[in-house]
């Protein structure tokens, strides 16, 4: 415009000389000079109309340009919101590699770390010391930012930032731009964290674990759930054959000992009464075994009924230590009652507990060795009654105490005199006293004897 102006200018001038050349002619007659100089006028008025025409022309191309630039910032702007408000994080670089944008996601998925960067430059070097940490496992070239700077192909792939000893999953995208002659002059990367997404992924997959382990433990205990009831019958069928068998045996057995009895009461010869002894001592301890095996079939079966009536305990505890007075005389064990004298009633079954004193108190027997002390004592205790078997015998480990109760138990005290012993007595001790609501338990230490305690429940 200020070269059009210029142009003007000088014309105007030259037109203007001109004229006042005309003017110094001062010969009205000369009809050539009268109409050049109305020409020179006529286009000193239309060189004025075009100068003005220009002027209107350059200030609507002026607003069209100003038009169009306010057009772009506010594009710009638009885009920029645009940019700003995407969750992802947006990085654009030039095709040196150098910082062109960086959004304000991009930032915000460093926030986690000690010392997040700050600036696009920052952000580069994070992203250099990344490509460093990989450059012994790595290629550079199959990364997806430099795969778009160097071969311009779009290309996207999952990494992880190793920063401060923080681990930071991104998923990355990345799209080349073109310039005019087709070579990239820009890279726009996009990535994305995606710990939340990693970390639903792991309770995903442990979901599933534990979904599989639950149907699995489902089958296992059907399955053991089928072989528990083929346990069950299993048992029942042993101990329905262990009855029959055991009846079967325990009436020749009482004959034998019967027989036995009525052959030593008469008058026979020393030899023949050693052996008959011999017989009626086997027979003993297999109607014994015979009795305590049906016993423990009776408790695993279910088949133990009480016949619960008001009982005096004392009553049966002297019943008891008389039928084994004998024993602790030929071992020379001397038996002491510490009973105070009162009413020992409670609601129990006797036969029972006969059975549980019974085999408690020959225990004390058996493992006592010879010449030693057995105290008896009886007692109420609160709402309980109690009854102590003190021995000194040899007593009892840790070990064996743990395992005193079970079925088929073998301790390492053994009886003093050789006596049998089945390894069922305690078991069935425990199940029966425990039938009528009352406990039994053991208090001993090794090389000082043992003291079993049983309970009665006065309030059964």
């Amino acid at each position: 415009m200020n070269n059009q102006e210029n142009l003007f200018e000088k014309e105007e001038k030259v037109i203007s000389n001109g004229v006042e050349i005309l003017k110094q002619l001062e010969n009205p007659n000369n009809t050539l000079a009268i109409q050049y100089y109305e020409l020179l006028n006529h286009y000193k008025k239309l060189l004025k109309q075009t100068k003005l025409l220009v002027k209107v022309s350059d200030r609507q191309q002026r607003d069209k340009i100003y038009e169009s630039q306010q057009t772009t910032i506010s594009n710009e702007k638009r885009l920029t919101q645009f940019l700003e408000a995407i969750p992802l994080g947006i990085f654009v670089v030039d095709h040196e590699r150098k910082p062109c944008y960086t959004n304000r996601a991009a930032f915000q998925m460093f926030e986690t770390i000690n010392n997040p960067p700050q600036t696009m430059e920052e952000i580069v070097e994070v992203y250099d010391y990344y490509i460093e940490q990989l450059a012994n496992d790595f290629s550079k070239q199959c990364l997806p930012l430099e795969q778009a700077l160097l071969y311009g192909k779009s290309c996207s792939g999952e990494v992880i930032l190793s920063i401060e000893q923080q681990q930071i999953p991104l998923e990355i995208s990345s799209v080349p731009i073109f310039d005019q002659k087709n070579r990239v002059s820009y890279v726009i990367v996009i990535f994305k964290n995606i710990s939340e997404r990693k970390q639903a992924e792991i309770i995903k997959m442990r979901l599933i674990e534990e979904e599989q382990a639950t149907l699995a433990m489902l089958h296992y205990s059907r399955e053991i759930e089928e072989k528990n009831q083929q346990l069950v019958q299993l048992n029942q069928e042993k101990n329905e054959f262990l009855g029959i068998v055991a009846h079967d045996l325990k009436n020749p057995l009482s004959n034998i000992m019967s027989l036995s009895e009525i052959i030593l009461e008469n008058q026979i010869d020393i030899e023949i009464k050693d052996f008959i002894e011999m017989i009626k001592t086997s027979a003993d301890s297999m109607f014994l075994l015979i009795t305590t095996l049906l016993d423990v079939n009776a408790i695993e079966s279910g088949k133990i009924h009480l016949s619960l009536q008001r009982e005096n305990i004392l009553s049966i505890l002297e019943q008891v230590l008389n039928n084994y007075k004998q024993s602790a005389e030929q071992k020379m064990i001397t038996i002491h009652r510490e009973i105070p004298q009162q009413d020992y009633s409670a609601i129990i079954d006797r036969n029972i507990v006969r059975q549980i004193l019974d085999n408690i108190i020959s225990n004390a027997i058996k493992y006592s060795p010879l010449g030693k002390n057995i105290y008896i004592r009886l007692f109420y205790k609160q709402y309980t009654i109690q009854c102590e078997v003190q021995d000194e015998g040899q007593g009892l480990s840790e070990e064996d105490l743990s395992k005193l109760f079970n079925k088929f138990t073998r301790l390492k005290p053994q009886p003093t005199a050789g006596e049998h012993s089945t390894g069922l007595g305690l078991f069935i001790v425990k199940k029966l006293i425990e039938k009528m609501s009352g406990k039994v338990w053991c208090e001993s230490k090794l090389g000082k004897g043992s003291t079993f305690i049983v309970e009665f429940n006065c309030t059964h």
